[in-house]
């Protein structure tokens, strides 16, 4: 009978169907596993900077409207920054709220004394939620805004305005139209990137024709499952 030699090396056998069925079921529960970590560990770490960034907010917000308060000699409050004046039945007025009301525009007013002995401002430095800005259509959210301009020549704050006067008599919601008009509105700094008013509604609260409270809370981007905010409560009081 004639045979043949056995081969120097046996003949490799490939994976069966099931085992191949077996590696890729725990190949992808292992990426599934990569993943879901991958992703959650994104977030969190994306949450976390936007909590940063809302501390950072806060601080820098209370810092500066502790400094212009301080060194301010009085404050308005408007409904809004579009509403400085109301008219009934022809007639013109201011539109700042009183002691116990809220608005979302407030108006620090600097003053200074003339050589005949009256006081005229000479700066103003507003903050205001911006809710209509294009890039929020939230109207319940808005970035906070400020400016800050001179006022020259120095004017009087009166009941109606009289530009010829020496010093010159304006009623505050004309020079604030003069000054920052409402087409500014989007356009001023931005010192919040959005924040939502508490009092009712809004941000500032007349306590007493004395301070201002602010009351909101502050949001910042935080991951693709929920906003990074805190809630924010601040009173602050003109030297007067």
């Amino acid at each position: 009978m004639k045979t043949f030699p056995r081969p120097l090396f046996p003949r490799a056998h490939g994976f069966t169907m099931t085992e191949l069925m077996i590696a890729l079921t725990v190949l992808g529960l292992t990426m599934a596993g990569v993943v879901t970590f991958t992703y959650q560990a994104l977030n969190t770490y994306a949450y976390d900077g936007g909590r940063l960034l809302v501390n950072h907010d806060m601080r820098k917000f209370t810092g500066d409207m502790a400094t212009d308060a301080v060194y301010s000699n009085y404050f308005r409050i408007y409904p809004n920054f579009a509403t400085r004046s109301t008219t009934v039945s022809g007639v013109t007025t201011d539109a700042a709220v009183r002691d116990g009301q809220s608005g979302d525009f407030l108006v620090l007013a600097f003053t200074d004394t003339d050589v005949s002995g009256q006081t005229t401002v000479n700066q103003l430095i507003g903050y205001y939620r911006d809710p209509a800005d294009p890039a929020h259509p939230d109207t319940s959210m808005g970035p906070v805004r400020r400016f800050d301009v001179l006022v020259s020549p120095h004017v009087i704050i009166g009941s109606t305005s009289n530009t010829g006067a020496s010093p010159p008599v304006y009623t505050m919601y004309d020079l604030l139209d003069l000054y920052v008009p409402t087409s500014t509105a989007h356009t001023n700094p931005r010192v919040i990137q959005l924040a939502q008013g508490l009092s009712n509604g809004t941000l500032f609260y007349d306590f007493y024709d004395r301070s201002i409270m602010i009351k909101g809370q502050i949001q910042e981007q935080g991951n693709l499952v929920k906003k990074a905010v805190n809630t924010y409560n601040f009173t602050v009081s003109p030297r007067g």
